[in-house]
């Protein structure tokens, strides 16, 4: 099945969306490319789209199957996600910015990455609405869900590689405000996701 030209446009926007604003993900890519550069932040960016593609896959297989009880995992693992992110968020703001010891020291890694996306309610959310918009619908979503998981994965890797990249930029001196300012982006994306998943 060949998608029209519209559909790729809107899929990959959305995409694009999800993947590149700011998010807990992103956020801790983005303080790992600051720590330990951005060819060392690869393992977790690698992780943590491989993450959210197999959830993006699990679900859309169990989702176009009829699957209803996938949707009940979304609360859970939402608040289950939250706290977790949270205690990242304090574990961050603590962090003075100095970089000792050894490079691969406390570098987060591609388990790591995965770890975290499989908790991001970020990643939750994301799966479900474009799943609910995109897939679904379709004639063929078998086909469709392949097509938008290629697109979904490719994006997904692009964007948290320029986060890492972005916080590569930052300079040792500047790290102790650049990690607090992190801890308050993840605590503050943290609150809209639990906000927008419950109210």
């Amino acid at each position: 099945m060949v998608l029209p030209a519209e559909t790729l446009i809107a899929m990959s926007g959305f995409a694009l969306a999800a993947s590149a604003t700011p998010g807990p993900v992103n956020i801790i890519g983005a303080m790992t490319g600051a720590r330990h550069g951005p060819l060392q932040a690869l393992p977790f960016v690698t992780g943590a789209s491989a993450s959210f593609l197999a959830l993006f896959l699990i679900a859309g297989t169990g989702m176009a199957a009829g699957t209803g009880w996938l949707l009940a995992l979304t609360r859970p693992m939402t608040l289950a996600g939250s706290a977790y992110l949270r205690w990242m968020a304090w574990g961050l703001a603590r962090k003075d910015g100095r970089v000792d010891g050894p490079i691969r020291e406390g570098r987060p890694g591609f388990w790591s990455g995965a770890v975290v996306q499989g908790l991001n309610p970020k990643a939750w959310l994301a799966v479900f609405s474009s799943l609910s918009a995109f897939v679904l619908p379709l004639e063929d979503p078998a086909a469709g869900l392949a097509v938008f998981a290629g697109l979904y994965g490719l994006i997904c890797w692009l964007s948290l590689a320029l986060w890492a990249w972005g916080g590569s930029k930052v300079r040792p001196p500047q790290l102790r405000l650049f990690n607090r300012a992190m801890a308050l982006a993840l605590s503050l994306s943290v609150a809209w996701m639990l906000g927008k998943a419950f109210l």
